[in-house]
């Protein structure tokens, strides 16, 4: 598979398995089951796919405790939690990207 193809999938599944998580429960968690194959030779594409993943699965789960009423005494800290993985994963991804990209058309 190509390398850039494999860190762009790898992203937009980490992402659709956060809002299927956040939507559909068990239907998310099967669909992280379904990509695993997808992520397992590439160390930092998992680990690319999975920070994204349980970044915008915590944001999402963050925004439905809050929409029900609830409350934190120190919100920052929990979104925190969420954001900073979802960022580490995003600019991995996309330094990933990149850097192959790049490398690719040195080659050719």
């Amino acid at each position: 598979m190509n390398p850039v193809l494999l860190w762009v999938t790898t992203v937009v599944l980490g992402s659709a398995a956060s809002l299927l998580v956040g939507i559909g429960g068990v239907l998310g968690f099967v669909f992280f089951l379904l990509a695993v194959p997808l992520v397992l030779r590439p160390r930092l594409v998992a680990l690319s796919g999975f920070l994204t993943g349980f970044g915008g699965s915590w944001l999402l789960m963050m925004e439905r405790q809050s929409a029900s009423g609830g409350r934190l005494d120190d919100a920052d800290f929990w979104l925190a939690v969420g954001i900073v993985p979802l960022v580490i994963g995003v600019v991995l991804a996309v330094g990933g990207v990149v850097i192959r990209a790049r490398s690719l058309a040195i080659r050719s």
